[in-house]
């Protein structure tokens, strides 16, 4: 699996909300990529994504702790129309019916790829 992060051209990566931090399997491998270190995403363009309960129900935090995330392994944050994209859902199928958020998750993922063609062009 990390194999693949180190391969990879971009990242996008998202959570649940949980107790307003990222849920204990993304945590699991934040963890756990600590011995590659900084070398994971080195110079290579990410986003975030945080769906919560609620409004402000720590998807500010949560997006937050993916990018540090990126950051500590050397990844290039980008953001979407906002800082990633922070939503909300009560049940499964909700997001599908908020058309704003998903036009902001097509903003994100276009940033994202335009920034990865980018530095792909730069080598």
């Amino acid at each position: 699996m990390f194999q693949d992060l180190i391969n990879c051209d971009a990242v996008i990566i998202g959570s649940p909300v949980y107790y307003r931090n990222v849920t204990a399997q993304l945590k699991a491998v934040f963890d756990r990529n600590y011995p590659y270190g900084y070398k994971t995403l080195e110079g290579k363009p990410g986003g975030a994504i945080a769906v919560g309960r609620g409004e402000g129900a720590g998807q500010a935090t949560t997006l937050m702790i993916i990018y540090n995330f990126m950051l500590s392994c050397g990844g290039l944050p980008v953001p979407g129309e906002m800082n990633g994209l922070s939503a909300r859902a009560n049940k499964p199928g909700d997001i599908l019916f908020q058309e704003r958020r998903l036009n902001q998750a097509r903003i994100l993922a276009r940033n994202v790829i335009q920034y990865a063609e980018k530095l792909r062009g730069a080598k």
